[in-house]
């Protein structure tokens, strides 16, 4: 048996290797050009894009293999994941197959005659090319079944669709043809490593007489290599683009915490300096910093986003989908004002709830929420406020809580339950901070309340601020007056640092992101813990005894406690202790629950919308047949109580962790 071996450029005449490279070098150059002025637009020059690059390298090579190579979140949407999953990698295959054969055909004779492309090394890689080619060419069809035939409605087809689809196709077809043409023409004993181009090649003997095979495998070489090279040319200025773009955004985006809102200036730094000049607003996608704009054109128009996200659920004026897609249309064809040219809508931006759904499972790290917060920072500083929002932010400013009440009303309560505040106990090991919902509303009263028993029940040294506490400025923050939030934060963090704080409990899942993922920035320096993490170290370490709590019960995860910081276990752990208790999960669970509708300050103001966002979710947890909704923030109670009223649900009864807790607890 002969040693295998990979032959090139056969039945072709001398010339095609010169015409090949020729016709390579001036589509390269074509789509190297369009790249540079994808670039320019940006306002990056080359240089600066490897410049980012290299900031924090290891972790963004380390997200660029997970994420840019390995595909992890593209793999993990379904039907949709496959279909890219084989497109991508039979791609990734055939190319590196192409560039050996390259190597060997066209730069070793340079250098040495020797092969490597023969043996056992290359039927492996036929065998491997024919496979992948096959994935390559199975994922073409499953996308053109799902865009012509299934029409999911988060897919939206445009012109260079339809082309870059066809030509993909084709390349792919007629490469099998040229393969099981090569065979026929030149038979050999290692066919079996080609088994999609040795069935086809039995087909084509029958179709093609033998002495035309040459003729024809020499036609399908032009069409299929100028085809190869024309897509090339075309991929800078269809949305072919994005294997650039997307692969370029999950490359350079600058690390940060899901739960991080972007900071426009230092409030801190204009202080000292007397500098008060801010940013200027963003009016249009040509405001936006460099690597928002790549990241506009990052975007592959999968429609996962718009698949999760709670607003478009809800039937409310919002999809980040077409949000990112119409910011991307105003940066290519240079339009003004957004708000004006209707690119972007009013309406749109108060919609969403900031619970960063769609961050979480865009596979190219676009991130919706600081496009939204962005323009959301203009329209209050035009103060294009309706009068819920503006009574919410003059609260704040006046009273500094949503609710508009005396700040007195913060302590006295507590007073009466005997909570000592920092001041009366300095040496207290945690911060209890109880927040604005857990000091003034009534229902969430009765969760502090909860939260204090157990403290004092598992004898906990706390202490709290009472009065001088102020509101995190969480929802300020999202609502888009970052001035005043950073006011309200430089507040806490000096009160924090002047009562000696190290550890802060929270109950308040926005309060708990806002200290955990915000305050850093600003000076806060101290331990915060949700207080499902530390009612399970309590159980844990047995400084909490707890009795048993029969029923079926389904815990939703707050966005700002799950998705955006990475707390499942704990709470779920907390009931699973409970003796009698039956937890049963919802469809959507984890990093992939589904929003209550109260954030983003949403909770302050009127949204239109079809269906309201917290019956969508309640709807779900019925479906569980659970008796109980558990969750671990206030804003959660609210939306969900008000959702069960509002489609006459009496049975469903929706309790903090720290109130199903309390419950079980042993009575003096």
């Amino acid at each position: 048996m002969s040693d295998p071996i990979r032959a090139s450029y056969l039945f072709l005449p001398w010339y095609a290797p010169d015409v090949l490279y020729a016709t390579f070098f001036i589509c390269g150059a074509v789509t190297i050009y369009g790249l540079y002025r994808h670039l320019a637009r940006y306002g990056l020059a080359p240089s600066q894009f490897f410049l980012l690059a290299a900031k924090d390298a290891r972790h963004k090579l380390r997200r660029f293999l997970d994420y840019g190579l390995e595909q992890r979140k593209v793999l993990s949407g379904g039907e949709g994941g496959v279909m890219h999953g084989a497109i991508f990698f039979g791609f990734l295959m055939l190319l590196a197959y192409t560039t050996l054969i390259f190597i060997q055909s066209d730069v070793l004779p340079f250098f040495t005659s020797a092969l490597f492309l023969q043996g056992g090394f290359y039927l492996t890689l036929e065998f491997l090319g024919d496979t992948f080619g096959l994935a390559f060419v199975v994922g073409l069809g499953i996308a053109l079944y799902r865009r012509f035939v299934q029409r999911p409605e988060k897919l939206r087809t445009a012109w260079d669709d339809y082309v870059v689809l066809g030509m993909l196709v084709w390349i792919g077809v007629s490469g099998f043809t040229l393969e099981s043409l090569r065979l026929v023409a030149h038979p050999s004993q290692f066919a079996s490593y080609s088994p999609v181009g040795e069935g086809l090649s039995m087909l084509i003997s029958r179709l093609v007489p033998a002495s035309q095979t040459a003729v024809v495998y020499q036609s399908f070489w032009w069409a299929h290599m100028f085809s190869v090279f024309a897509l090339l040319a075309l991929v800078p200025y269809t949305k072919l683009v994005h294997v650039f773009t997307s692969g370029a955004n999950v490359a350079v985006a600058q690390p940060r915490p899901m739960g991080r809102l972007s900071t426009p200036f230092s409030l801190a730094s204009m202080l000292e300096t007397g500098n008060v000049d801010t940013p200027p607003n963003v009016t249009s996608s040509s405001d936006f910093k460099p690597l928002q704009l790549l990241a506009l054109d990052a975007c592959t128009n999968c429609g996962r986003c718009q698949e999760v996200c709670p607003a478009y659920a809800a039937g409310r004026d919002l999809s980040p989908r077409l949000l990112v897609r119409d910011l991307g249309s105003g940066m290519r064809d240079g339009s003004g004002d957004s708000l004006s040219s209707g690119h972007v809508r009013e309406q749109e931006l108060w919609s969403c709830t900031t619970c960063n759904a769609c961050v979480n499972v865009c596979p190219v790290f676009i991130n919706q929420v600081d496009y939204i917060v962005e323009f959301r920072r203009t329209l209050v500083a035009e103060n294009k406020l309706d009068p819920m929002k503006r009574a919410f932010l003059e609260n704040i400013a006046r009273s500094n809580n949503p609710f508009g009440l005396p700040q007195s009303e913060r302590q006295s309560w507590l007073t009466e339950m005997g909570v000592p505040t920092v001041r009366e106990n300095p040496g207290a090991e945690y911060l209890y901070w109880v927040g604005c919902q857990g000091s003034y509303d009534p229902r969430a009263r009765k969760i502090t309340s909860s939260v204090i028993e157990i403290l004092k029940s598992a004898k906990v040294s706390f202490a709290v601020l009472g009065n001088e506490e102020v509101c995190t400025g969480e929802p300020v923050r999202r609502m888009g007056e970052e001035a005043k939030f950073q006011e309200l934060a430089l507040r806490n963090i000096e009160t924090f640092k002047s009562a000696g704080t190290k550890k802060v409990v929270v109950h308040c899942a926005h309060c708990f992101n806002t200290f955990l993922n915000e305050y850093p920035e600003f000076g806060g320096d101290f331990e915060v813990i949700h207080h499902s993490q530390l009612i399970w170290e309590l159980i844990k370490s047995g400084r909490l005894k707890q009795g048993g709590k029969p029923g079926k019960v389904t815990f939703h995860d707050p966005c700002n406690l799950g998705r955006m910081n990475g707390v499942f276990d704990e709470p779920r752990a907390v009931l699973a202790a409970l003796e009698g208790l039956e937890l049963v999960e919802m469809k959507r669970n984890r990093s992939n629950g589904f929003c209550c509708g109260g954030g983003g300050a949403n909770v302050w103001y009127e949204v239109p919308e079809k269906k309201k966002v917290g019956v969508i979710r309640v709807e779900e947890a019925v479906q569980t047949g659970a008796e109980t909704i558990a969750v671990g923030c206030p804003f959660c109670v609210t939306m969900f109580e008000d959702a069960a009223k509002s489609i006459g649900n009496e049975k469903l009864v929706v309790k903090d962790i720290a109130e199903i807790v309390a419950e079980t607890l042993p009575k003096d």
